[in-house]
């Protein structure tokens, strides 16, 4: 398996583990307690920071280089990319109702909560297509050659969360996932 794969994946997990953190915290305000809003807050810096700007990218540029290897194997991939930009769109709504609540503006608890399982439910089931169609019709069409150009370009961008503990951006986040 490629290291971008192998990255790939990783960055996925953590992303699952992300919104189950953020699942928790909507169920809480769904239950009409008080969820963490710091805690959310930090989902939500860390989803508008790391996956828009380096792990879709990624993705991106692996679909590219598919589509020109492989038409066919790429076919049943579909708009992954532009998929990355609806689920952009799902994720700046759910931060404006964030917005919202914590400044007390009015918006209803049903909303709230829909606009959030909208973006949690949006981002699990990409993240399924991406591993059991994207990632498959990639290993088997891609050549050692475009792996090694794509290694190259993608290893550049490490996940802050499974950085080195030199980056305290997202500490807090860290710190969570670990319990």
């Amino acid at each position: 398996m490629t290291q971008a794969i192998q990255t790939l994946r990783s960055e996925h997990r953590t992303t699952a583990r992300m919104l189950d953190l953020l699942d928790r915290q909507v169920t809480l305000f769904e239950d009409a307690q008080r969820p963490d809003y710091d805690l959310l807050k930090d989902v939500i810096d860390y989803f508008l920071t790391y996956p828009d700007l380096y792990h879709h990218p990624k993705e991106n540029l692996i679909l590219e280089v598919l589509r020109k290897r492989d038409p066919e194997m790429a076919a049943p991939v579909g708009d992954i990319d532009k998929e990355h930009a609806e689920i952009s769109g799902r994720l700046h709504e759910f931060a404006q109702a964030v917005v919202e609540v914590l400044m007390e503006v009015e918006i209803s608890r049903d909303a709230f909560v829909k606009i959030a399982r909208d973006f949690i439910d949006e981002q699990r089931q990409h993240m399924v297509k991406e591993e059991q169609v994207f990632f498959p019709a990639a290993l088997e069409a891609l050549s050692d050659k475009d792996w090694a150009e794509i290694d190259k370009k993608v290893s550049r961008f490490q996940d802050p969360l499974t950085a080195s503990e030199g980056e305290l951006k997202f500490d807090s986040l860290r710190q969570m996932l670990r319990t």
